[in-house]
């Protein structure tokens, strides 16, 4: 329960406090302070660490001292998926000494349990990386190849640009411009590493929830109550307790076969709706007076022909493959230079990112974790387009303009 209030506290404050004071921040800048010549705004919030970039530094390094193992390094960028599911948990994969090996595993379980609860979506049904890591191979591989960048460098080149353009602005400005600055830039700062942290450490707690819910399946499905383990993740909280308390009295629980399947053909459907962008449907927009309609997928009004526009959320601009991705099962169809184009991303598909050379996304603003991310890997990101996964297929050549906000189809 502590845990949850600490969430929900980031959650509910933090998220809210970063948008409004990068926001403030921006505009005065933007409109009073910044000549043509000085840093633009976003310059101001780089370079800063956060959980997700602190996991891909914790990859990358496992990277570079696989890197010095020749065996070791050509069997892992040979390795298939589903051999690298089973192999990481073994002792002896051929071709490879034990011992290294068994450095190599102690290595990634110690990342998993570090960063592993960050969650693709809100539903602890799905499997997190601690779970099934095979997610994680194709950006491993990646950095085993020698052409990714150095997530330290970046991030030190980050902080340096933010360090100077800092000392620029108190150099120039005088009086209260002076005070103005230091004032908004500092609170805008002060929670601009946490943003990413709030939804990061929103997972904490799944993989303890789903060690648990599944040694629950297990017993369950020894008895028959459900099919398989994972059935438990379709049983009401009620159905639940009713079947823990009939286990712990030694007596047979209900069968739940048939409630399990309605529950699974239903969503199955479900699934294929779009929902709507906010509730409710007339006035959802609007929170405390303020009006986000702009940042918000815009499902309605997109044009027939060639160009998408959604949220600017990171400047820059690309041309490169379409690469549709819609869950972690699609992670190794990523190649680098792909345009990353997802539904949403959360902290749990930041090792795209490192792959990715823009990215594009039907929902997501300035403060979703996909334009934060993009901005420190600086790709160029096109948010909130509303139906970039309906309107764009892999294998498309497409250029993404992350200053305009539009995505363009080559024809």
């Amino acid at each position: 329960m502590r845990q949850r209030a600490i969430n929900l506290t980031i959650q509910s404050g933090i998220l809210p406090a970063a948008y409004i004071t990068e926001t403030i921040f921006t505009i005065v800048y933007e409109k009073l302070l910044k000549r043509r010549a000085d840093p633009s705004a976003l310059t101001f919030m780089l370079g800063y660490d956060s959980t997700p970039i602190r996991a891909e530094k914790s990859l990358y390094d496992l990277a570079q001292w696989v890197r010095t193992q020749d065996d070791l390094s050509t069997v892992l960028q040979n390795m298939s998926g589903a051999r690298f599911a089973s192999a990481y948990q073994t002792a002896h994969v051929d071709g490879i000494d034990e011992t290294l090996w068994s450095a190599f595993c102690q290595g990634f379980t110690a990342h998993l349990a570090q960063f592993g609860h960050a969650i693709y979506d809100l539903d602890f049904s799905k499997p997190v990386p601690a779970d099934d890591p095979v997610a994680l191979l194709g950006t491993l591989k990646f950095f085993l190849s020698g052409n990714a960048p150095d997530p330290h460098a970046r991030q030190a080149a980050s902080k340096k640009a933010r360090e100077h353009a800092m000392q620029t602005m108190l150099n120039r400005l005088r009086g209260p411009s002076r005070l103005l600055f230091r004032r908004l830039v500092g609170i805008a700062q002060r929670f601009a590493p946490l943003r990413e942290d709030g939804l990061a450490d929103v997972g904490l707690g799944w993989p303890v929830l789903r060690r648990m819910l599944r040694e629950i399946g297990l017993r369950l499905a020894t008895h028959n109550a459900i099919i398989i383990p994972d059935d438990v993740f379709w049983l009401t909280q009620d159905e639940l307790l009713e079947a823990v308390i009939a286990l712990d009295r030694g007596q047979s629980p209900a069968n739940y076969h048939t409630p399990v399947s309605e529950r699974r053909t239903t969503w199955e459907g479900e699934r294929m709706l779009t929902p709507p962008i906010a509730l409710p449907l007339k006035g959802g927009t609007r929170f405390l007076g303020m009006n986000f309609s702009s940042i918000l997928p815009a499902r309605t009004g997109q044009p027939a022909g060639d160009v998408l526009k959604g949220i600017a959320a990171s400047p820059g601009y690309v041309t490169g493959i379409a690469r549709v991705i819609h869950g972690a099962d699609e992670f190794a169809q990523m190649r680098q230079g792909d345009i990353l184009v997802a539904r949403i991303t959360t902290p749990a598909w930041t090792p795209l990112f490192a792959l990715a050379a823009g990215v594009v996304t039907d929902v997501g603003g300035p403060l979703s974790h996909s334009s934060i991310v993009a901005r420190e890997y600086h790709i160029p990101a096109v948010l909130g387009t509303g139906v970039a996964t309906e309107w764009l297929h892999n294998g498309q050549n497409v250029t993404v303009d992350g200053d305009a906000g539009t995505v363009t189809l080559s024809r």
